[in-house]
């Protein structure tokens, strides 16, 4: 759910006016590929910037994008590039860690809370693919409560519109099913 949300987060502050550029650091390069696609749909109407780096120029590329005005720089980062997901937390001024309301992905998602947690940089749990009327997801919220994470109050909803306008390098707020 990383790519996913932080195309669609883009997406999503793109179209209410601000300036946004996407930092893709995941070896996957899906961020990019869909970016690719991006430039393909939109051409010149596309207002997002976009940078796929790795190791040593991460910082520079942020201090670039940071000097030219940005008001969002979002990054997608792999947690098992330690040292360069050390660094992507350390310069963040929030860590968005995407979870399905599932104990594996609770699980899976403490190292990069405590990571987050190490570096003193905000985190907060965005909750994907939810199905509310699902009795997982009553249980998931309550565990996150006892375990003092930091959870956003918006859910995503398990919708094909996300991976459909994906396919197209758009978000869902460009799309028709939107």
């Amino acid at each position: 759910g990383k790519t996913t949300l932080t195309a669609q987060l883009a997406v999503g502050l793109s179209c209410a006016r601000a300036s946004v550029a996407t930092i893709d650091m995941d070896p996957q390069s899906s961020l990019t590929l869909w970016y690719s696609q991006r430039q393909k749909t939109l051409e010149d109407a596309n207002e997002i910037e976009h940078v796929q780096v790795s190791g040593w120029r991460m910082g520079q590329d942020i201090d670039r994008l940071k000097r030219e005005g940005y008001d969002y720089i979002l990054i997608d980062a792999d947690a098992h590039q330690q040292s360069e997901f050390a660094a992507a937390i350390r310069m963040a001024d929030l860590v968005l860690v995407p979870m399905q309301p599932s104990p594996m992905d609770l699980w899976a998602s403490g190292m990069v809370l405590q990571a987050a947690r190490a570096e003193h940089t905000p985190a907060l749990v965005v909750l994907n693919r939810v199905n509310m009327r699902a009795s997982l997801f009553a249980q998931m919220m309550e565990m996150i409560d006892r375990m003092n994470i930091e959870c956003a109050q918006t859910t995503i909803g398990n919708r094909v519109g996300f991976a459909s306008s994906m396919l197209r390098g758009l978000g869902v707020c460009e799309t028709e099913s939107a």
